[in-house]
């Protein structure tokens, strides 16, 4: 596929801490933001939340150096209906500590530029060279006294993911000329987790390229600037099921948006075309998995798919293509919980 794209998201050092047990009473696939982060010297990851919640994960002696304090800024469990503190000590089978990010995860799997934002400080510079020895070429935003995000990442071989990080660079984060520039010589433009107001400036230029969005769910939650309100210009939307839950206009998403997909895990996907809707089985998996990218690995899949067959996307897109598209995104994303690095199936 001959297509100049570039994603516009964040990218970071994630700390990713697996466990063997299920991380909560239900299961779990989210980002939280924490208020603060501080070492501890203990040899132990804790998370306390301002309803009660305690968690506490004993790290290897291996890893001891990654032992941390995050005080997180929401209950873990009030974005799923859940009014009960998470409280409990999980046993650490394996920290690994790679690249991450919604932006390095896209900008990987589709073999793009990446823009992302650091601060001038040697994390940022970190993950910029991690990110280059895979050859990723990153377009950074350097912001001057801002320290660089960071993440941790948590996998429970049921298939949980809880994602914790202290982001300051990315709600700092504008596009610089040179992203404008990029942004018009670009045939596809994915913004995974980039700000909301970062993107109403980049696509007021009216850039004609396709352009897929991935947001979190601080994207789907923003009042500022809704996500709706940027609906005529995206040609593809991709979120899970969390997130779909909490967007404040679907009905305009529906209405404007030509190809969305709703990630569910093991329960499937949906694909929605206007007032249509298809349902996606999940491909079953036994054993262990990894939950982390998934998500990527299906929008990515989704999209260069919809690029490949149609070189004027979103025109061309039939229901039986977007429905194969989705199909096939849903039998990479089961091949890619079976790989825990931060890589993509083939």
């Amino acid at each position: 596929m001959d297509k100049r794209i570039l994603i516009f998201g964040p990218a970071y050092l994630d700390v990713v801490v697996e466990i063997s047990g299920p991380l909560a009473a239900v299961p779990l696939d989210q980002s939280l933001p924490a208020a603060a982060r501080a070492p501890r010297a203990d040899g132990r990851i804790t998370l306390d939340g301002p309803t009660g919640d305690h968690l506490v994960f004993p790290l290897p002696p291996d890893a001891a150096s990654e032992a941390a304090h995050f005080t997180l800024a929401e209950p873990v469990l009030s974005r799923v209906g859940r009014e009960d503190p998470a409280v409990g000590e999980h046993a650490v089978a394996r920290v690994r500590v790679q690249p991450g990010g919604m932006g390095a995860g896209y900008a990987l799997a589709l073999g793009a530029a990446l823009s992302a934002p650091f601060g001038e400080d040697a994390v940022g510079a970190r993950v910029r060279a991690a990110l280059g020895e895979m050859g990723v070429h990153v377009v950074p935003a350097l912001l001057p006294d801002c320290p660089s995000d960071t993440s941790l990442v948590i996998l429970s071989a049921r298939g949980d993911k809880l994602a914790v990080g202290v982001r300051r660079a990315l709600v700092r984060w504008m596009p610089t000329a040179e992203d404008h520039e990029l942004a018009k010589a670009a045939d596809a433009l994915v913004f995974c987790g980039a700000p909301n107001v970062f993107m109403a400036a980049v696509l007021a230029r009216q850039p004609r390229a396709a352009v897929l969005c991935a947001p979190a769910l601080r994207n789907v939650r923003d009042a500022t600037v809704p996500l709706a309100s940027l609906a005529p210009r995206i040609h593809y939307l991709t979120l899970n099921a969390l997130e779909w839950a909490h967007l404040d206009g679907g009905d305009a998403m529906r209405a404007h948006v030509p190809v969305i997909t709703v990630t569910d895990g093991a329960r499937g996907s949906r694909l929605l075309l206007g007032a249509r809707e298809y349902a996606i089985p999940a491909h079953p998996v036994e054993g262990p998995v990894n939950a982390n990218r998934a998500g990527e690995t299906y929008g990515a899949t989704v999209f260069s798919t919809l690029l490949a067959a149609c070189p004027d996307f979103p025109a061309g897109v039939t229901p039986g293509l977007a429905e194969r598209a989705a199909r096939r995104g849903a039998d990479q994303a089961a091949r890619q919980l079976r790989l825990a690095g931060f890589e993509f199936p083939e």
